[in-house]
């Protein structure tokens, strides 16, 4: 049986990037826990006097992020096939935008309150 070098090229090109999303998963989870700690973190050095309403709608949009966050982790760990590891990038994007808003939302009241 002759090795036909060009068919495998072709069908490396056709598979590679379908099985590397699952790769890609474990960067976009990484970087929404990096962006949630970095939020927590923050609010808890911080001492100013925000109302406690307003701290509320925080915690809402970092819940928000960490519930995100965890069914990306799930559609990684188990994933049924490709589409659940896309839907982990796209859930684990989804929390790195959620903690991004409860960041921008609390630094704009703290210096509100300053």
């Amino acid at each position: 049986m002759k090795f036909n070098k060009r068919l495998l090229f072709i069908f490396m090109i056709g598979i590679l990037p379908f099985s590397a999303i699952a790769y890609r998963c474990p960067v976009h989870i990484n970087a929404a826990q990096a962006q949630i700690d970095k939020i927590l973190l923050e609010m808890k050095s911080m001492d100013m006097k925000v109302d406690k309403s307003e701290m509320a709608l925080v915690h809402s949009l970092i819940d928000d992020a960490k519930m995100y966050l965890h069914s990306a982790t799930h559609n990684h760990e188990k994933p049924q096939g490709l589409y659940d590891h896309a839907r982990s990038i796209a859930k684990a994007d989804s929390a790195l935008a959620y903690a991004n808003a409860a960041t921008s939302y609390y630094k704009l009241l703290v210096t509100k309150a300053k």
